[in-house]
């Protein structure tokens, strides 16, 4: 049935079951269930034997073949008690056309009477829809959600070209992100392709010279590169490594047994298991999971692999913002990893960009236009990661113009990457390498000797901050201020680590009157579960987004909007000496000053503790 208030037009597509229990399937996050573990929508559980999960199915189909852009979706299941009474479940979401397999809550209801089309039922309902799909909560409960869906399709992915293909760790991330380039495709802004996506039915393992497997994969590349209007010295930078592996190998070749070459195999699983969840999740940092799932199969030099790890969205995120990110900002990372610092600044300078320019179009094109080809530059020293940052970029957005293959502590100074002009940051992320120098405090050293305004965050083993860059520290705080010390949960990363945050102002010497705020964020709202074996490991349990709202606001001098944190309770204002560079760190403060509460409690507790050996007349001494 249809819908309708004024212009608007609704689909309502209604499923009913008649089995307890067969409303809907939901995952642990609660969110309905469309595919399996695979990646394959599950035609076998969810669809057919849920109301709710069936409905959705065919809501996320018209969403995908009309120019509908919402669906409302009801699920009704009808079962009969003991006594013969019917009872009914009527529940309802509602699926968008930004992300049409992630169906949003709407309501439960007793009936069918919120469709009729009468006031002030319908305008309720109406608004209802609206209000759901701005709700925090649910956003964050679906970007949940799509990670561990990247997470299985990407591990199982990568235990194939492990166990039948046998490629070595450090062509893996190349094969699969090159694959990536010509599966994903360039459209247009009305939705039409301009760079058409390579299915595996092309590539016929043809040996003729130029039109080989391998051949047809990189020229798309090539084209999606050229689409894409990447700077030519990038473009041939990419090119020339992943020919390596997709034309100049045995993989482009199949032997007399094959029926098709191996890099075809390859591809054919990149196509029809990562480009659907990809299609799904395009928005969040999809290679980034990527990349945290190559890296357990890459041998990283100079310290091991924890020196290479995802931070996760929530806290890019979070550190973008404490450091006042917006459209006029101009923000590097010195050691890039997947890229997901940039991601995060990326995507809050150009909404800011949407609101400044929302009622100028043209402006607000260009100013997107500059935040992504002039304003965000990364160093990545390690290949394969560099590779993978460049690509992550492109896929969000194409803020890759000004990616540096190079080793930002020796021979990096600090230029954009295509010109030799400097470039003139006033932000600064980072994750470093914590086999570096100070843990790696020395790459924040070596950058706030380029920036000389703006602000800096870095989350590191707060070890950094209580003995392990001392000198490092102390030649910090000569020209840069610490504003805040935020110690972070133990279980955030994938080896237990207890890592901080630090806030820097950038240009502005440290004084030994200077008030830092020092934070206890180790209960932040989520649960954690063993990473190896949970395939969902985070879960908001307790407001996490408003846990991480509150210390930006309270950092920013801004009003609290919830009470999460008490001065001189789990965060206080506090100095730390400009010359020792070892009390960086959150300390619980304790009064050790006796007051006459305590006395009186103590003379009681005695007094108390008297009485009853008398009564019990087992201690000599009171007899």
């Amino acid at each position: 049935m249809i819908v309708k208030r004024g212009e608007k037009l609704l689909p309502v597509i209604i499923e009913y079951k008649g089995t307890k229990g067969k409303l809907e399937k939901t995952d642990r996050q609660g969110l309905v269930v469309l595919r399996d573990a695979t990646g394959k929508f599950d035609y076998k559980q969810a669809i057919p034997k849920y109301a709710v999960n069936g409905a959705a199915y065919y809501a996320a189909n018209i969403i995908k073949d009309t120019e509908y852009k919402e669906v409302v979706v009801v699920g009704i299941n009808g079962t009969k008690d003991a006594a013969n009474e019917i009872h009914y479940e009527v529940r309802t979401y509602v699926i968008n056309a930004s992300e049409p397999e992630l169906p949003i809550y709407v309501d439960d209801f007793e009936n069918l009477d919120f469709l009729k089309n009468s006031e002030p039922a319908k305008s309720l309902f109406f608004q209802k829809i609206a209000d759901v799909q701005t709700d925090p909560k649910e956003l964050e409960q679906r970007a949940i959600r799509d990670d561990a869906k990247i997470e299985a399709v990407l591990q199982e992915l990568n235990q194939k070209l492990h166990d039948e293909q046998q490629i070595i760790p450090s062509q893996r991330i190349n094969v699969v992100a090159g694959a990536l380039m010509a599966a994903v495709g360039v459209k247009d802004t009305n939705g039409d392709w301009k760079v058409a996506r390579l299915t595996p039915g092309e590539l016929t393992g043809s040996t003729e010279d130029g039109n080989t497997d391998g051949e047809k994969i990189v020229n798309k590349i090539k084209n999606f590169l050229k689409e894409r209007e990447l700077p030519q010295k990038k473009q041939e930078q990419i090119l020339n490594l992943l020919r390596t592996n997709f034309v100049d190998n045995n993989l482009n070749q199949r032997t007399d047994t094959e029926t098709q070459t191996p890099i075809k195999s390859i591809y054919q699983e990149v196509y029809t298991r990562l480009i659907p969840v990809y299609d799904v999740t395009g928005t969040n940092d999809f290679t980034g999971k990527l990349f945290n799932v190559m890296n357990s199969w890459v041998d990283v030099p100079d310290g091991g692999a924890n020196d290479v790890v995802l931070t996760p969205r929530y806290v890019t995120n979070f550190m973008a913002r404490l450091t006042q990110t917006n459209m006029n900002s101009y923000v590097w990372d010195w050691a890039l990893g997947s890229g997901g610092f940039l991601i995060s600044a990326m995507n809050l300078m150009i909404d800011d960009a949407k609101n400044q320019y929302s009622n100028n179009l043209t402006e607000q094109r260009k100013q997107i236009e500059h935040i992504k080809t002039r304003q965000l530059l990364g160093v990545e020293l390690l290949a394969n990661v560099y590779m993978l940052a460049v690509l992550n970029m492109i896929l969000m957005g194409d803020g890759s113009s000004n990616i540096v293959n190079d080793n930002s502590l020796t021979s990096y100074d600090g230029r954009y990457a295509y010109n030799e002009d400097p470039f003139p940051a006033d932000v600064f992320l980072l994750n470093p390498p914590y086999s570096a120098e100070g843990n790696g405090m020395i790459f924040v050293e070596k950058a706030f000797e380029k920036q000389t305004k703006g602000f800096g965050a870095v989350i590191i083993q707060d070890s950094a901050g209580s003995g392990k860059a001392t000198e490092i520290n102390k030649r910090i705080l000569r020209n840069n201020r610490l504003k805040a010390s935020i110690k972070m949960p133990g279980d955030l990363f994938k080896a237990s680590v207890q890592t901080s945050i630090y806030l820097f102002e950038v240009g502005k010497p440290h004084q030994k009157d200077d008030n830092v705020y020092f934070f206890d964020l180790r209960e932040d709202g989520y649960t954690r579960t063993n990473r190896k074996k949970a395939k969902v490991n985070l879960h908001d349990t307790n407001d996490a987004k408003g846990h991480y709202q509150e210390v930006i606001d309270i950092v920013l001098d801004k009003t609290k909007k919830t009470n999460y944190f008490v001065l001189d309770d789990n965060y206080y204002k506090g100095t730390i000496n400009p010359t020792s560079g070892k009390d960086w760190n959150y300390n619980k403060k304790v009064d050790i000053a006796p007051t006459e509460a305590d006395f009186k409690k103590t003379v009681s507790d005695y007094l108390s503790w008297e009485v009853s050996q008398v009564l019990s007349a087992d201690n000599p001494d009171f007899i």
